[in-house]
């Protein structure tokens, strides 16, 4: 054992991990994390860049090959590499995918639409889809949280797309039932493709989940380069030129080699379609709100209190009116929170974007630093908000661990629901409700026939 790398124990252990091995609690989680995932990307069809990259995804990868698949929320098929591209970028556009904070990773919007994609092309269990899976978010957890990934957003960097391609080889490998071999080679190719960058967050530069997107078809790309041949580097993640001392001046390698402990209890959901550093005051802005009967009116200035760290990402009062460059904009999702008492999709499209009344709100509010906050940080993303009323009065409210993580959870009836409502206008209630019962059974199928039949549109 001793002379193996760390890609080649990490490598054996799945190979060798079996479905009666993983625990109940897991096993459950693991369902409502694809069915939020796939709820996730068919709302993200909907939306500009999820049209975008399906577009893009029909441009150039056609129907040229017979390895195709459907692009979901649609009746168009692509090849399935582009296809993990265009649903990956889907998924992730509105900000309601799942996190792993302590990673700084998304992490399903990669996985299950890869795996969505490689089920059309082989057949396989359900029990094997949970497996790989499993794997796969493992995997992105593991490297995010061996190399600090949180502190990489400070240089620039997206933790999301520099893990993600490793997570997405996993569970590819997984599915196919490889042995420890190609799946250690399929992470050393993955390792060559590791990279992304945040800028453009303020001008709302699409292109961004499009690298999102990319780094999911790259870790596809490296079960397929394995296929045809190509061997990647074996000491990929600890070589003094590799993957962790690259990101990391002092890695964390307990993550790498404790195979024991399951990490994807801790994938926190997302309740509200914004970015995650700003949940926690979304929340306690709606506590506010609701216990002192705050109107928009009576608000003169609103405080957002985030860990040091996360400031810069956040701190954007100067933004495009789209989509894009709002979802991250502390300033504007607390105008359009105060604004409408709530915030959904809805208070991204342009009678939000371009009202006068929460361009007066954005101009109201104010993103601060806080180091008291970072005891919490990265394992929460703590918020704090104090707002200021007509008349001199301030209230203030805190959230140390923001709804959707496990010290915080959302039940399984609210991920249900949250699923519902994005899947339904899509599919139709009465399709979204039969995607909803073969996930729950997913692990009691021979086959993922009647889930991918579940999900196609109606003729």
């Amino acid at each position: 054992m001793s002379d193996k790398t760390l890609t080649e124990r990490l490598a054996r252990h799945y190979a060798a991990l079996r479905f009666a091995q993983i625990p109940g609690d897991v096993v459950d989680a693991a369902k409502l994390h694809i069915l939020d995932s796939l709820g996730c990307l068919l709302a993200g069809s909907r939306l500009e860049p999820g049209k975008l990259a399906y577009d893009l995804a029909i441009a150039t990868g056609g129907t040229a090959t017979h390895l195709t698949t459907t692009l979901l929320g649609t009746n168009r098929r692509v090849s399935y590499i582009d296809a993990v591209q265009a649903m990956s970028v889907a998924a992730h556009c509105g900000e309601m995918d799942d996190i792993h904070t302590g990673a700084g990773t998304c992490i399903g919007a990669m996985i299950i639409p890869a795996l969505a994609a490689l089920a059309e092309q082989s057949a396989g269990s359900g029990r094997r889809f949970i497996e790989a899976a499993i794997v796969g978010y493992e995997t992105v957890a593991r490297i995010g949280l061996s190399v600090d990934a949180p502190k990489l957003f400070a240089r620039g960097w997206w933790p999301s797309t520099i893990c993600g391609a490793f997570g997405v080889a996993a569970a590819g490998a997984k599915f196919l039932s490889w042995s420890e071999d190609p799946i250690a080679n399929a992470f050393g190719i993955a390792s060559l493709h590791a990279g992304g960058m945040l800028t453009g967050g303020d001008e709302g530069a699409t292109a961004r989940h499009l690298a999102f997107g990319r780094a999911a078809q790259n870790g596809m790309l490296a079960l397929l380069a394995a296929e045809h041949g190509f061997t990647g580097p074996k000491r990929a993640l600890e070589d003094p030129r590799g993957f962790c001392l690259t990101l990391c001046s002092e890695p964390r390698w307990e993550f790498l080699h404790d195979n024991e402990r399951f990490h994807l209890p801790d994938v926190a959901f997302k309740p509200y379609p914004c970015a995650r550093q700003l949940h926690a005051g979304v929340e306690a802005l709606l506590t506010l709100l609701r216990q002192h009967a705050i109107s928009p009116e009576t608000i003169e200035a609103i405080e957002l209190f985030v860990p040091t760290a996360n400031a810069s990402t956040v701190d954007r009062p100067s933004i495009t009116a789209s989509h894009a460059a709002t979802v991250g904009s502390g300033q504007y999702v607390m105008a359009v929170t105060a604004f409408r008492g709530k915030i959904d999709l809805a208070s991204f499209e342009d009678e939000f974007l371009h009202s006068v009344e929460v361009r007066q709100l954005v101009n109201k509010v104010k993103v601060t630093g806080s180091t008291d906050l970072d005891r919490h940080y990265p394992k929460y993303w703590s918020g704090r908000i104090t707002v200021r009323l007509a008349g001199g009065q301030s209230v203030t409210h805190e959230v140390t661990v923001p709804k959707g993580e496990s010290g915080n959870p959302m039940t399984d009836g609210e991920v249900e629901k949250k699923f519902l409502s994005l899947a339904a206008p899509i599919l139709t209630e009465e399709k979204a409700q039969s995607v909803v019962r073969e996930v729950c059974s997913v692990d009691a199928r021979d086959s993922l026939a009647p889930l991918l039949a579940a999900l196609k549109l109606p003729e």
